[in-house]
């Protein structure tokens, strides 16, 4: 895992390359601890760098950016190619390698094969840029997710992308005005979605998206993985039980090549402890890390974590989100996250990662399993929706909440707003489905927006702030294929208790005796009470202003701390926002 960094600009007219790297590559210390590396060809006018968390070869021979052998490509990267030794075995092998690490094999394929070429052959997490020296184009790439974040943009003094939005913010010559929608969707939704950021010139590189970046500046995008495509042609295969199996578990451990420790969240839920279940995870005996909420036991998974890690053989470590380690991520919630963010769970996340990353550098999550195999309970909602006629779906005006709100929604992508926002807002984001309902709707908008918007972003940059890399098996291409041909009856979302019954009934025989039939409980978070107990001094500390149609934040907050919690979502994106525009005014 790294943090990377590249500027574009007019070898005669441009600013300092060496200094226009520091800032930024400062900025991303915490995501690459072990090392820092700047290429840079002043003739050119391109300069790259890094910061390297080694994790696959801990030598300087993995340290980056690494150059291919005859000159032509210096590649920086961010993420894990899984199966990479494979790739080698296949295309690489009469070649001399300088590392045995995923970079040393992604730069020589690069070069053998062609940037655009190899990208459909990598599994994993990644955001690649690669300098091609010999026609002076740059080339980004996002995996087919969005698991790794990859942010880009031109500035008044030429072109730059990062890893994150507020390295790419301390580049040369940047504009620094806010975008007025992706403020108002985050002010609906507590997240921006890609392609945009919360500055208007950046742009977030599109999950399975390319670039070719000219010299000149001129900019060319393409899809070079289609999610709509690939679920169509999934719906052309029929893949059973054991087959499903095996495509998981291979998945999983290709995940765990490393040469520093490897963990895993385990929540005691399916998808979890589908991971902790798997063969390479028990073989290895894994440790497992659940958060524990000691005043807060609604919240508290940690006695189911308990019986599967007993199972599988596992150690477990309960960490506990005690006052001190919840004030502590709040000090730190508007430097960890580059944007405006304000999924409550994000508290915990930076609490739980910064503890886990004292064990181990590598934690294994089950991200992405809910949007395949349909786990959340608006998937129920939105399948119900579906099977009503047109008339009958404005009987939901007689029911309260958003349920009724969702099943008398004009359109498809309103109903599935209604059931993922905070608060109802003024603007709504573009939907890439279209007009597609029901569970298939459902589960393609929950893959293309709020997985990479929220879910992967939440752990991403809480994660990385101590230097613990996330992986996850579930989003991979041959699981995503796996779970799109699956029928419906299969993927059934959960009513009143669980759902993704395909993987319920592989747990039955690889953790037997333990129902996972409960209610999903997901990482929530008892914020209310926080906001009244140990975040009281903190939020004091904040400058919070009205931000969109919120209202008065300091009105909602004498309500929350009386007890009323019924402002508490527009206080919150209240309290995130400030968090965030107060950590920014420091940093300029």
């Amino acid at each position: 895992m790294c943090g990377i960094v590249g500027f574009i600009t007019r070898p005669e007219k441009g600013p300092d390359l060496a200094a226009a790297m520091h800032r930024p590559l400062l900025a991303m210390a915490p995501r690459g601890p072990d090392d820092e590396g700047v290429w840079i060809d002043p003739m050119a006018g391109v300069a790259l760098g890094a910061r390297r968390l080694a994790v696959t070869d801990l030598s300087n021979d993995a340290q980056q950016p690494m150059v291919s052998a005859n000159g032509r490509w210096h590649v920086v990267f961010n993420g894990h190619i899984a199966g990479h030794q494979a790739l080698r075995k296949r295309f690489l092998a009469a070649q001399p390698m300088p590392s045995h690490g995923d970079t040393a094999t992604l730069v020589a394929l690069i070069s053998e094969l062609g940037f655009a070429e190899v990208l459909p052959l990598l599994e994993g997490q990644f955001a690649i840029a690669a300098w091609d020296a010999y026609t002076e184009t740059l080339h980004l790439a996002r995996d087919r997710f969005g698991v790794r974040p990859l942010v880009y943009g031109s500035t008044t003094q030429g072109f730059g992308f990062a890893s994150t939005v507020r390295a790419w913010s301390l580049l040369p010559g940047v504009d620094l005005r806010l975008d007025p929608r992706a403020i108002d969707i985050f002010s609906s939704f507590g997240w921006v979605p890609a392609p945009m950021t919360i500055y208007g010139q950046a742009r977030s590189v599109l999950p399975g998206e390319r670039l070719e970046v000219r010299g000149n500046g001129q900019v060319e995008q393409e899809m070079w993985w289609s999610e709509s495509a690939a679920v169509e042609l999934a719906k052309d295969q029929s893949t059973g039980a054991d087959a499903i199996e095996a495509i998981i578990d291979a998945s999983i451990r290709e995940q765990l090549e490393a040469e520093r420790g490897v963990g895993l969240f385990l929540s005691g839920g399916i998808d979890s402890s589908i991971i902790a279940s798997s063969p390479a995870v028990r073989e290895a005996a894994l440790p497992a890390f659940v958060a524990t909420f000691p005043d807060a036991e609604c919240f508290d998974e940690s006695n189911h974590a308990q019986g599967v890690a007993d199972a599988c053989g596992l150690p477990l470590t309960k960490i506990d989100m005690t006052d001190d380690r919840i004030q502590e991520a709040a000090s730190r919630l508007g430097a960890a996250y580059d944007e405006p963010f304000a999924d409550a769970s994000a508290l915990p996340t930076l609490a739980l990662t910064k503890e886990v990353a004292q064990y181990c550098t590598v934690a294994l999550s089950g991200d992405g399993g809910d949007e395949l195999f349909g786990g959340y309970r608006r998937h129920s909602v939105l399948t119900l929706r579906a099977a009503l006629p047109s008339p009958l779906r404005f009987l939901g005006g007689f029911l309260g909440g958003r349920l009724g709100e969702a099943l008398r929604s004009p359109t498809e992508t309103e109903a599935w707003a209604t059931l993922v926002r905070m608060h109802p807002g003024l603007d709504g984001m573009d939907d890439p489905i279209g007009d597609v309902g029901g569970l298939a709707g459902a589960l393609r908008r929950d893959t293309r927006l709020a997985l990479p918007g929220d879910l992967l972003v939440k752990m991403d940059r809480a994660a990385m702030d101590s230097a613990l890399e996330v992986r996850t098996p579930f989003l991979t291409e041959a699981v995503h294929a796996a779970a799109w041909s699956l029928p419906d009856g299969q993927r059934k979302p959960p009513t009143t208790g669980a759902g993704k019954p395909m993987l319920r009934q592989l747990l039955k025989t690889r953790v037997p005796g333990i129902a996972f039939d409960r209610r999903k409980q997901g990482f929530a978070a008892p914020l209310g009470d926080w906001l009244r107990g140990p975040l009281r001094q903190w939020v004091q500390s904040l400058p919070l202003e009205p931000i969109a149609h919120l209202g008065d934040p300091n009105e909602h907050l004498q309500s929350v701390w009386s007890g009323d919690d019924q402002k508490l979502p527009q206080l919150w994106l209240c309290i995130t926002f400030a968090a965030w525009s107060a950590h920014n005014r420091s940093m300029s």
